[in-house]
């Protein structure tokens, strides 16, 4: 018995050796996972002899091989990012695999700098396609003949029986490289290799081409376009007995015209008159195609024993929708056997097309367009797969062809509507989806098309109704599904979106649509591994569809793959020249990468091919892209202060859709260019205001406030926090100190910003001339639906201010004892709710309360103090309608508001009544208007305006109220003389009803260009002629040349209390030229003239001083030169030559220097300047127009800011 032990422990041992073997490959990772699989596809094991049946999201390791039979194909995506097809009697060996950290959870990162291992494929036969753009990554491909050593490219290789090797290289680099020679390939280039030769090479005039397998194409058709009622050429089987025949007949007939009861009755009694008959089945099988049930198709068609056309196609179809294609492609070649004709032959074509046999495909196709010219059919595929391959012209010549045949076959209205879509004219589009629908009530793919449209556009209700429809007729099409799943996410229902998405993929593992969707879901939830992950899965299955690269550089850039992403968006731009969402996502990178001038010329591009829309992205995206609708679209020409050249956009931008949210914050950001800068903070805040309304919430929102970080490109929820401290001083003597907290953020359907803000600013002169103060505010919006938004904020100040009247003029002895209290508290509400894209109305409220303490002197025996207080409340309705080429705005704002004056001079205590008063003056307003933007012509659009004013005002100190009653007409011109050119021509007229910081009429701030929002009192009459010439020489040259004449009349009271009117004009003339210099360095100058000429010469309060007012003429010539490096390195330099011709003074010509530099501090974690005005200390005397805010200043100011952001 000794002897036999170790013979028994022999089974033992080699049962616990492969149980050890098992469980160390059960614990290697996956290095991919077969995403679609296509025919007869299989797996064999590292180390393994016998492959193994393959299966869809089947995980593959290291050293696995996949295998591909006749006519089959799969998909697989590896873990270090590469994107691969097998085409048919394809083997490809995973050899090694180095993982992406991108793709590991919680490792989402930019690439490391150390050089990364490579991975190694080996190719032995076959063909297959493969992508990497992974940056600073390198990968090697064997074959028998060569090795490819490879760094973030696109290629094809080809390996035949003999080991031939053929490598075309559509993107990257790549070199080839055996014992007898290297080469190195461009883009378009191919490789050849026989065994035992050197490599060469050869240019392609087409490689993409060779690469027509790699692409997906939909099967679509129409069962109107495939009539069973018998046609001319077509060979069908006996229908039976002539009573049989009649009943055949009337079925057929009744199933053309889409009545499926009355054909169904007419089959089935046929049948139970002759069970075998086989048009009978051949009837029933279309029928259960139609209403989607091809199991049951399928059943019936395969009881026909006399098969003819129709019943070999519908078998096909039956395969087809079963996801058996190869099956389908199989079934048709049953067709060679009966007489051609113009159906079989394109479905001969359609299915081998379907198959992933292009050539074959096409070579049917054609063959069937020049043996039947009148057939619509072959045409129409033929259309769609120019459209596929991005042949977007030969698209539509065809598509007009077979419209022109047959103006009714539904599948060839949809293939029009699909090339109106590749043109970007949905309007259109839809008009033939619609008109498709009418000829094919039960057409799917119609409905699925047509509900892009609408969600495209924001007719997310038309949407939701035609994808209803589409899933009542095929609840288990993919391509239903997943389109149903983005409707959801626009309507921001993730976990239903999330539901159709993975429905979709079930039903049909080869779309890449859904997993579009599903990278979306795990974006919103900040999953970026997994969402990563998907958005490279959908480019894998469907490699060259421009918007899916859109989307992929988006999450490659969210998850700081920044250089990557910027690639992406350069090859979308190749598969859609025409589409403008590539180049607005790279110009918003290039923008926060600190590549300004760069980014400039994206959205420049952007901008011309969207037809000057805010939002310069198509508008037929499956996404809403909330996110970046919030995205300041001004900050890259502000970093190189091209402020002019951002107004000429933001503009045209805001007369094209006024409701549009980012063409509102475009020109909000934009208002700053005006000299005297600030003249034009109230136009500004309006803008402001309509953007806060108007645009949607996120944690994007109120990220312009700061513009301190990457944007973040999909709704998620994000917080962010910022520390500021700026210290400075006057004249290196008096101390400015300020301190900043805010936080903001927000998630889908929210949005916060709070801020905390100190200041204590001492002033430039030596004596009680500073400022103290402290502010919070409070902004939110809320998206209780998706269209019906809230805006809500609260502002409270509370400050303590010197006397600092006359800040324009250096050598004024300002009063040591005049102090200045105030008290500010705003609150306020919007609702906007959008009825359609068509149709918008805004509803407004703000109350505001002001409380002031003056003290003039208070040195006994005499005390002067004088109070005002002062609230109102603001009423505001507004409607926007589009009709037609009209875009109407109308509305009506309701102010009023009581300014409470007590005035009180006293003597020993005794208040003497001659200088003591109480007023209590009401203001009231009413304002009606509307206004038409109306596009007479593609290249004109006037502005067209009607403002109704009734005005009760009040004056401080004065007991009476001002009654003004005031009708406003309103014209502009903008006229687009060439893509370069436009000239804009405008008169205006205005009256300010309530001119209170916060209290903002949401009305346009410009006439064709021409502004007209002055910080001016209520009441004042302002009128305004303008010209405005903008020219964009070359892609770095702006120019704007603008005159204007403004007549400006102020109500008022004199001494005696008796009403007068203060009026002068202005003649200003102006030209300015924003040049790019290098892409870091933007340059600016201009030239400025004005005369400011008073009807008669007055004087005008500031306070209790008067000062009079006289004519003068002001010259200013400006020279600025902004620079920013990629690396956060900033600069800025601004030059101001004044002068002024004014009576009596010599103070008035000077020259003035501003010097910027800092620093952003690396992942935009914080910031460091040093801010120098007035350089070298200059002091002088500048003239204002009465109310006009100072912007230069007579005396040296430094400023130190430091910044951390978290």
């Amino acid at each position: 018995m000794r002897w036999r032990l170790p013979y028994l422990l022999i089974p033992v041992l080699v049962f616990l050796t492969v149980v050890e073997m098992k469980q160390a490959r059960a614990q290697a990772p996956a290095v991919g996972r077969i995403l679609s699989i296509q025919g007869d596809v299989a797996v064999r094991r590292a180390s393994q002899v016998q492959w193994e049946t393959a299966k869809p999201e089947q995980e593959v390791r290291e050293g696995d091989g996949v295998r591909t039979g006749s006519g089959a194909r799969c998909d697989i995506l590896t873990v270090d990012e590469s994107q691969i097809k097998l085409n048919e009697n394809t083997i490809l060996i995973l050899k090694g695999v180095a993982p992406s950290p991108r793709l590991r959870p919680g490792e989402i990162a930019p690439a490391a700098p150390a050089e990364p291992p490579a991975s190694i494929y080996h190719v032995p036969q076959g063909e297959i396609w493969l992508r990497n753009k992974r940056e600073k990554f390198r990968f090697e491909l064997e074959t028998p003949a060569v090795t490819a050593t490879i760094r973030g490219t696109e290629l094809s290789i080809q390996v035949g029986p003999d080991g031939t090797t053929r490598v075309i290289l559509l993107e990257g680099s790549l070199c080839l490289v055996n014992i007898y020679g290297e080469i190195c390939l461009r883009p378009g280039e191919q490789g050849f290799i026989l065994p035992g030769q050197a490599p060469t090479k050869k240019v392609l005039v087409q490689p993409a081409d060779a690469v027509q397998w790699s692409l997906y194409y939909p099967g679509i058709f129409s069962f109107r376009d495939l009539p069973l009622t018998p046609q001319p050429g077509q060979t069908r089987a006996p229908s039976g007995p002539p009573a049989l025949a009649v009943l055949i007949q009337e079925g057929e007939a009744a199933y053309d015209q889409g009545r499926l009861r009355e054909a169904r009755q007419a089959a089935e009694a046929a049948l139970r008159q002759q069970p075998d008959n086989g048009r009978a089945l051949t009837l029933l099988g279309w029928i259960a195609l139609q209403e989607n049930e091809p199991e049951a198709g399928r059943s019936y068609l395969a009881q026909v024993r006399q098969t003819d056309e129709m019943a070999i196609i519908g078998l096909a179809l039956a395969r087809y929708r079963m996801g058996e294609v190869m099956g389908a492609f199989e079934a048709m070649q049953a067709a060679h056997r009966l007489p051609p004709n113009s159906s079989l032959v394109a479905m001969t074509g359609f299915f081998a097309l379907l198959a992933g046999r292009v050539d074959q495909a096409r070579g049917a196709l054609d063959n069937a367009v020049r043996q039947y010219p009148s057939a619509v059919l072959p045409r129409a595929v033929l259309a769609q797969i120019h459209l596929v391959q991005n042949n977007k012209d030969a698209a539509r010549r065809g598509a007009a062809a077979a419209l022109s045949a047959n103006p009714r076959s539904p599948l060839t209205l949809l293939t029009m509507g699909l090339v109106q879509m590749s043109f970007f004219q949905p309007t259109e589009a839809a008009n033939y989806f619609d008109q498709a629908i009418a000829a094919d009530p039960r057409f799917v793919d119609a409905y699925v098309y047509l509900a892009r449209i609408w969600l495209g556009s924001d007719y997310l209700n038309r949407a939701q109704n035609a994808i209803d429809r589409a899933l009542h007729l095929a609840p288990q099409d993919g391509t239903v599904l997943s389109l149903a799943g983005f409707i959801r996410l626009a309507f921001r229902d993730y976990e239903g979106a999330r539901k159709y998405f993975e429905q979709a993929i079930k039903a049909n593992p080869r779309l890449g649509e859904p997993h579009l969707g599903l990278a979306i879901c795990h974006f919103r939830y900040r999953r970026f591994d997994q969402g990563l992950e998907e958005m490279l899965t959908a480019t894998l299955l469907e490699p060259r569809v421009a918007q899916y690269q859109n989307e992929l550089g988006k999450a490659l850039y969210q998850t700081r793959s920044f250089d990557r992403a910027l690639e992406v968006w350069d090859y979308a731009k190749t598969l859609d020249p025409e589409d403008p969402t590539p180049h607005f996502y790279k110009g918003i990178a290039l923008s926060d990468l600190n590549r300004p001038g760069e980014a400039i010329w994206e959205i420049d591009e952007s901008i011309a091919k969207n037809d000057n829309t805010a939002l310069f992205r198509a508008r037929q995206s499956l996404d809403r892209d909330l996110a970046v609708r919030n995205y300041d679209l001004a900050k890259s020409y502000d970093q190189l202060g091209l402020k002019e050249w951002a107004f000429s956009r933001a503009i045209t931008a805001v007369k094209n859709d006024p409701y549009n949210s980012s063409a509102h914050l475009f020109l909000s950001k934009a208002y700053t260019i005006f000299t005297p800068e600030n003249i034009f903070q109230f136009a500004y805040g309006v803008e402001d205001l309509y953007f806060r309304l108007l645009s949607p919430a996120n944690q994007n929102t109120f990220l312009s406030v700061q513009n301190d970080n990457y944007t973040p490109m999909f709704e998620m929820p994000y917080a962010r926090f910022l520390a500021t401290t700026n210290i400075g001083a006057w004249r290196e003597r008096n101390f400015i100190q300020e301190y900043n907290l805010t936080g903001y953020g927000g998630r889908p359907g929210l949005g916060v910003w709070v801020t905390g803000n100190y200041l204590d600013d001492q002033g430039f002169r030596d004596r009680n001339s500073g400022v103290r103060k402290y502010y919070p505010i409070v902004f939110l919006k809320w998206d209780p639906t998706v269209k019906t938004s809230f805006q809500g904020t609260f502002e409270y100040l509370d400050g303590n201010i010197g006397d600092q009247s006359f800040l324009n003029d250096y050598s004024y002895k300002n009063d040591p004892v005049f102090r200045q209290r105030q008290r500010g508290r705003w609150y306020d509400l919007g609702l906007v709710h959008r009825f359609s894209p068509q149709a918008t109305f805004l509803a407004y409220y703000t109350y505001q309360r002001w409380d002031f303490w003056h003290t003039f002197w208070s040195m006994p025996p005499e005390q002067w103090f004088y109070r005002s207080d002062y609230w109102h409340h603001d009423f505001q309705v507004q409607q926007n309608l589009v009709l037609g080429k009209h875009n109407l705005l109308g509305g009506l704002d309701y102010y009023h508001g009581r300014n409470y004056v007590a005035q009180t001079y006293s003597w020993e205590g005794i208040a003497l009544p001659d200088y003591t008063f109480n007023f209590r003056n009401p203001e009231r307003s009413f304002t009606f208007y509307l206004f038409d933007f109306w596009r007479l012509h593609p290249k004109v659009l006037l502005e067209l305006g009607i403002i109704q004013d009734f005005a009760k005002l009040s004056r401080d100190g004065f007991p009476d109220n001002i009654k003004r009653n005031q009708f406003n007409p309103i014209f502009g011109l903008n006229w687009y003389l060439t893509p370069r050119h436009t000239l804009r021509l405008s008169v205006q007229r205005h009256m300010m009803t309530h001119a209170g910081w916060g209290a903002f009429p949401l009305i346009p701030t410009e006439t064709a260009g021409t502004p007209w929002m002055h910080i001016v009192s209520a009441g004042t009459d302002i009128r305004k002629a303008g010209l405005v010439w903008e020219a964009h020489w070359d892609p770095r040259t702006f120019t704007v040349f603008q005159m204007d004449l403004s007549r400006f009349s102020r109500p008022g009271f004199d001494a005696a209390n008796q009403m007068e009117w203060q009026t002068w004009k202005t003649y200003r003339a102006s030209l300015f030229l924003n040049r790019i210099l290098a892409n870091a360095l933007g340059l600016t100058m201009g030239l400025v003239g004005q005369r400011v000429v008073p009807q008669q010469d007055f004087t005008y309060a500031v306070f209790t001083y008067g000062v009079p007012f006289t004519a003068f003429t002001e010259l200013r010539t400006l020279l600025g030169l902004n620079f920013l490096h990629r690396r956060g390195w900033q600069a800025g330099l601004r030059t101001t030559f004044l002068q002024q011709w004014l009576k009596d003074r010599a103070d008035n010509t000077f020259a003035l220097v501003d010097l910027r530099l800092g620093r952003e501090f690396p992942n935009k974690r914080g910031l460091v300047s040093l801010e120098i005005n007035n350089l070298f200390n200059r002091h002088f005397f500048y003239a204002l127009e009465p109310t006009f805010s100072q912007d230069l200043v007579p005396a040296r100011r430094i400023l130190f800011k430091l910044a951390f952001y978290y």
